[in-house]
């Protein structure tokens, strides 16, 4: 009787080719959960951050208002007087800087966004005589660095002492 011998090598090259199948899908699967996990964590940073503007700019819009008010009542208060009047009651409003030594006159203010940025706001005067087509006009509404970037050129390649 013949005995009839299997080739070793199939049953080995189907193992092979199964394990690095597996090892391929495991490692995929890592690399997307980890894909997945750095892209929840970036959308919650992004998510926190419009918060913050958004924050920011309705207290920005509420500052606005304000000074709307203030400008409205400089205004009814006589044309010939009205940087001098809006000038004395801005002077109540906390935190706005005001240039009136300009051919057109600018009133700037800044609400922070969160910690490393300030939502900066700058508005631009119209004339008393073009108050009819608004009383300001806003310059600038953009986010900026609350601290000024400075740069570090030094290289400590070797201490001598």
């Amino acid at each position: 009787m013949k005995r009839h011998s299997y080739p070793i090598t199939n049953i080995g090259s189907v193992s092979l080719l199964m394990t690095f199948i597996v090892l391929c899908l495991a490692i995929f699967a890592t690399l997307s959960l980890s894909g997945a996990i750095s892209e929840y964590r970036y959308s919650q940073t992004i998510a926190q951050h419009n918060q913050e503007y958004y924050e920011a700019s309705n207290e920005a819009t509420q500052l606005l208002r304000e000074i709307d008010r203030i400008l409205h009542a400089a205004y009814a208060n006589g044309a010939g007087s009205f940087y001098t009047v809006t000038e004395e009651l801005l002077t109540g409003l906390g935190g706005i800087q005001t240039d009136f030594s300009l051919e057109q006159p600018t009133i700037a203010y800044e609400v922070p966004v969160g910690d490393s940025q300030t939502l900066k706001v700058i508005l631009t005067l119209n004339r008393p005589d073009q108050a009819t087509s608004g009383y300001y006009k806003i310059s600038t509404w953009q986010e900026v660095p609350a601290t000024a970037w400075e740069s570090d050129d030094s290289l400590h390649l070797m201490n001598y002492q």
